[in-house]
């Protein structure tokens, strides 16, 4: 840890921190040299300015080992969220149980499945597509929110991916007991087949993380990307079959839904839960656009990483 030190006089510290992340704040810092020039208070980390093209995977493999820290500030952030409310983490219960209880009152009628599936159904797609969209809306600004810490400290920057993922997992983890407890009042029982839930959940954790950092450095850099990326997720939000069955529709709806890859995405985990196999193309579609996302991710980082201080 004595590593990752910077200039402490950038830091903008909160009162009323948790105990955990005082433990993050005490990272030792470098004090700032009185003949410092201005500008040069900014702290790059010790690969930052090495222009590499695997820096993305050492980045990612030396935040992976500081898992004590991500943690302790994703735990932070989600205390700070809900401090001095009432009910605190459970409105991540109350929210979601509301929405799918609502969809279900109002569009089960309209699903050629029986009423019990389609509350499945919306459980499971929204609790899922929740979690993508979230990884992608909040790695718009994953670095550019984390901006004092990555100027005045030498972290590697997967530490902020991983605190925003860490912090998805924990909301879709309260969801998906919400769905869960559904399902079983449903008389719904685990098979085989719900197995392969497993490793659709894997892939999105994987992509969780380089979606992040690569949206997190083109966030940064141009400042309308969030804003147009929430602009898509809204749409795409009606493409998705979370509200509507994707097996029930034909024509240009379908192909609208197929063309989407948060389609894919999500039949891959939700159809072996509900009994059923994904289709082959999903599975295609999903590892292609893994691939594709890691390999944008490490340019974005080999071209864009060491110039991330300066953008924050």
């Amino acid at each position: 840890m004595s590593d990752y030190i910077g200039n402490a006089d950038r830091l903008n510290p909160e009162s009323n921190r948790s105990p955990e992340m005082s433990n993050a704040a005490d990272i030792p810092r470098a004090a700032p040299s009185a003949a410092t020039p201005p500008g040069a208070g900014v702290a790059v980390s010790s690969s930052a300015a090495a222009s590499r093209p695997t820096i993305l995977f050492e980045d990612v493999i030396d935040g992976l080992g500081m898992s004590e820290v991500w943690r302790a500030f994703a735990w932070d952030e989600m205390q700070q969220r809900y401090r001095r409310s009432v009910l605190g983490i459970l409105w991540i219960f109350v929210a979601y149980a509301v929405f799918v209880g609502t969809i279900a009152f109002f569009f089960a009628g309209f699903a050629k499945m029986g009423a019990h599936q389609f509350i499945i159904y919306v459980a499971l797609g929204y609790a899922t597509y929740q979690f993508l969209v979230g990884n992608i809306t909040d790695g718009c600004q994953v670095f550019s929110a984390s901006g004092n810490w990555i100027k005045s400290t030498t972290l590697p920057y997967s530490i902020y991916v991983y605190k925003s993922i860490f912090r998805s997992v924990f909301t879709v983890a309260l969801q998906l007991l919400v769905a869960l407890g559904v399902m079983i009042y449903f008389g719904w029982r685990p098979t085989w087949l719900s197995l392969l839930s497993l490793p659709a959940a894997a892939i999105f954790l994987l992509d969780a993380v380089a979606i992040q950092y690569f949206l997190g450095l083109f966030g940064a850099r141009y400042r309308d990307i969030p804003h147009l990326v929430a602009t898509i997720m809204r749409v795409l939000f009606f493409m998705t079959p979370i509200l509507w069955v994707r097996e029930e529709m034909r024509g240009i709806r379908a192909t609208l839904a197929d063309v989407n890859p948060l389609t894919h995405f999500l039949e891959i985990f939700r159809a072996p839960l509900m009994g059923a196999e994904p289709r082959l193309s999903s599975w295609a579609v999903v590892l292609i656009s893994s691939a594709v996302i890691w390999l944008a991710a490490a340019i974005a980082a080999w071209r864009m990483r060491r110039r991330l201080p300066f953008w924050v």
